[in-house]
C-alpha cells in the first residue's frame, strides 16, 4: 500500500472519516502539517490538521481554498455532527480539489495526530503480506510461514492478540500463553528482572534467546510505527531449533505487522470509547441498557449496582512528584481489580474519581448487597495501597436490571459525598446510603436550604466571618464551630482543636463578643451551626 490518502485513511479509520474527496483518495500523501499559523500555507501532498478551526467558519473555507492552491492532500477538521461538511466547505473543497476529513467524535487531537503520524510511517507496508488490514489471525499465519516458527502477536502489555495455528511440538509456555491469552505472570516477571523486555523495547532489531534449562528457545522483535511501540512478535520453534535466518526474517515481519497493529490499536481504542460513552449516558439516566449490554458482557436483565470512587479529602500524602491519582487512572485500576475477581464491569472517569458499573449480581437483594459491600471494602484497601493515597467508595444500592443503573449511581454519589464531606472522625473506607443516612439527610437538607442559610450581613455568623478575615483572627470561626459541634462541651472542643482549655475559653468569649451571638438561645445555636456547616461544606467541595 503506497502512502496515499486511501492508505492512510484505511489505517486511521477509527479516528478519522472522509467528508468529501473531490479528487478521490488515491492522491499521494507526503507528510503531516499541524496548522498553527495565522495564515494558511502547506507543503504539496500534506495532510493539514486544522486544530482549533471551526469547520463551519469562514476561516475553514479559506483554509481549504489555500490548501488547494498548495496542492495539499487533505484538511482534517474536528468532528461536525454526523460528519457531512456544510455547503460552503463542500463547494470550496470541490473548487480546490482538496479532500476534507473529520476527526471522529471520541478521539482528541493528540490521538488523531499520533495515529496519522504512525500511519504515514507504516503505510507502505500495509499490503506486504497480502492479508486484509486488521486480520491479525491471518497475519500470524503468514508471518509464521515467513520466519519458520510458531508466531504469537502480543500487545505492549503482553496480551495475546493473535497466534499461528502450528501446534506441533508446542512447549508448555506457549500453550499456557495461548490458553490464557496472556503471557504467564511468572514469565513476565522473570523477563522484567533479567532486562529482556526493556531490551526488546529499545532494540531496533530482533532478539534471539537460546534455550536455557526449562526456558525454551525464543526469538522476538518489537513492532513500531515511528517511535511508538505497537506490540511485539514472538517466535517459538516447531519440530527443531529456529532457523539461523529467524532474526532477519523477524525484522521484515515487524515492518509487515506494523500497519496491522496500528489499525487494530485504533479500532480497539474506538470501540472502548464507544463503551465508555454508552456507560456514561446510562449512568446519567439518558442512555440505553441494551446498547451497553450489546457492547459489553453486562447482562441487561440481571441485578446491577454502581460504586463511586474518589480520593479521600485532605492533602496528598505521596511525594510531590508522584503521578496524580486522576479519574482515568482510578477507573483503569478499578477495572483491572474487578477483572481479577471475575466481575463484569465498566469503569469510567468522572469528577476527579471513577464510577464502576457492576452487572450480573445475585438476584437475592441481601446476598447481592453483601457481596457488593465486601467487594467495595476490598477495592478500597487494594486500590489505596496500589495508588498510595486513601480512597473512599460510595456503594450504590442494588437495582433489579441494567436499565435502572442511574438509580444506583445516584445513591452511590450520595454515599461518596457523605463519606468525603461528613464530620465523622473515623469514616469507613466504603459505605452505602443506609450506613450514612444521617449525613446524607443533612447534606440534602443543606443543599435545599442553601439560598436561605447563606449568612445575611446582619447575622452573627456573617459578622464573625468578616472579623475572621483579619490576620490571626480566623481561629475564632474554628472555635465557635468546635463548640457547637461538641454540644457546648468546652473541654472536648478544646481537645479537638488541640489547645489549652483556658485558650479555648478566651477565644470563645471573644467570638461571642465579636458576633453578638447568644449561645444560650437554641435557635441561634441551630442557625449558626447550620451556617458554619454550609460554609465548611462549600469550602470542601471547591477545594
Amino acid at each position: 500500500m503506497e502512502r496515499t490518502l486511501r492508505g492512510v485513511v484505511a489505517l486511521a479509520e477509527a479516528v478519522v472519516e472522509v467528508g468529501v474527496a473531490p479528487s478521490g483518495l488515491d492522491v499521494p500523501v507526503t507528510g503531516l502539517d499541524v496548522f498553527d499559523r495565522p495564515e494558511p500555507g502547506a507543503d504539496p501532498g500534506a495532510l493539514v490538521v486544522a486544530v482549533g478551526v471551526d469547520p463551519r467558519s469562514e476561516r475553514a473555507v479559506a483554509l481549504v481554498r489555500a490548501a488547494g492552491r498548495d496542492r495539499a492532500a487533505a484538511v482534517v477538521f474536528r468532528e461536525e455532527g454526523a460528519g457531512a461538511p456544510n455547503g460552503a466547505l463542500r463547494a470550496a473543497a470541490g473548487e480546490a480539489g482538496t479532500a476534507v476529513l473529520f476527526r471522529r467524535t471520541w478521539a482528541d487531537w493528540a490521538q488523531l495526530i499520533g495515529t496519522l503520524r504512525a500511519g504515514l510511517a507504516v503505510a507502505e507496508e500495509a499490503g506486504a503480506a497480502n492479508v486484509p488490514l486488521g486480520d491479525l489471525d491471518a497475519l500470524a499465519e503468514a508471518l509464521a510461514a515467513l520466519v519458520g516458527g510458531a508466531v504469537t502477536i502480543e500487545s505492549p502489555d503482553s496480551r495475546v492478540l493473535a497466534y499461528s495455528s502450528n501446534n506441533r511440538d508446542v512447549d508448555d509456555i506457549r500453550r499456557s500463553t495461548i490458553l490464557a491469552r496472556r503471557v504467564p505472570a511468572e514469565r513476565r516477571a522473570a523477563m522484567r528482572e533479567d532486562g529482556f523486555l526493556a531490551l526488546l523495547r529499545r532494540s531496533p532489531g530482533a532478539l534471539h534467546r537460546r534455550a536455557d534449562g526449562t526456558v525454551p528457545e525464543r526469538a522476538a522483535v518489537a513492532v513500531r510505527a515511528g517511535e511508538e511501540v505497537l506490540g511485539s512478535l514472538w517466535v517459538a520453534p516447531t519440530g527443531g531449533p529456529l532457523p539461523p535466518t529467524v532474526a532477519e526474517a523477524l525484522r521484515a515481519a515487524a515492518r509487515i505487522a506494523a500497519p496491522h497493529l496500528l489499525h487494530d490499536q485504533a479500532r480497539r481504542a474506538g470501540q472502548h470509547e464507544l463503551v465508555l460513552e454508552a456507560a456514561r449516558a446510562l449512568l446519567a439516566g439518558r442512555g440505553s441498557a441494551d446498547l451497553l449490554a450489546a457492547r459489553t458482557r453486562l447482562p441487561p436483565a440481571e441485578p446491577c449496582a454502581v460504586l463511586a470512587i474518589a480520593p479521600a479529602p485532605g492533602p496528598d500524602p505521596r511525594p510531590t512528584d508522584a503521578a496524580p491519582v486522576g479519574g482515568g487512572r482510578l477507573a483503569r485500576s478499578a477495572r483491572a481489580a474487578c477483572a481479577r475477581r471475575g466481575h463484569p464491569v465498566v469503569a469510567v472517569a468522572a469528577d476527579g474519581g471513577a464510577r464502576v458499573l457492576l452487572g450480573g449480581l445475585e438476584r437475592d437483594p441481601e446476598r447481592a448487597a453483601d457481596r457488593l459491600a465486601r467487594l467495595a471494602g476490598a477495592l478500597a484497601r487494594e486500590l489505596s495501597a496500589e495508588l498510595g493515597r486513601p480512597l473512599r467508595i460510595g456503594i450504590g444500592e442494588v437495582r433489579a436490571a441494567l436499565d435502572r443503573a442511574a438509580e444506583s449511581a445516584r445513591t452511590a454519589e450520595q454515599a461518596l459525598r457523605a463519606l468525603r464531606l461528613g464530620r465523622s472522625p473515623n469514616p469507613p473506607p466504603a459505605a452505602g446510603v443506609r450506613e450514612l443516612a444521617d449525613t446524607v439527610a443533612l447534606l440534602t437538607a443543606l443543599d435545599a436550604l442553601r439560598a436561605h442559610l447563606a449568612p445575611a450581613p446582619e447575622s452573627s455568623v456573617a459578622r464573625l466571618v468578616a472579623h475572621a478575615a483579619k490576620p490571626g483572627e480566623e481561629v475564632l470561626l474554628d472555635t465557635l464551630r468546635a463548640y457547637l459541634e461538641h454540644a457546648g462541651d468546652s473541654a472536648r472542643a478544646a481537645a479537638a482543636l488541640a489547645v489549652p482549655a483556658s485558650t479555648f475559653r478566651y477565644r470563645k468569649q471573644k467570638a461571642e463578643k465579636v458576633c453578638g451571638i447568644d449561645l444560650d438561645d437554641p435557635d441561634a445555636r441551630l442557625l449558626a451551626h447550620l451556617q458554619l456547616r454550609l460554609l465548611a461544606l462549600d469550602a470542601a467541595e471547591h477545594a
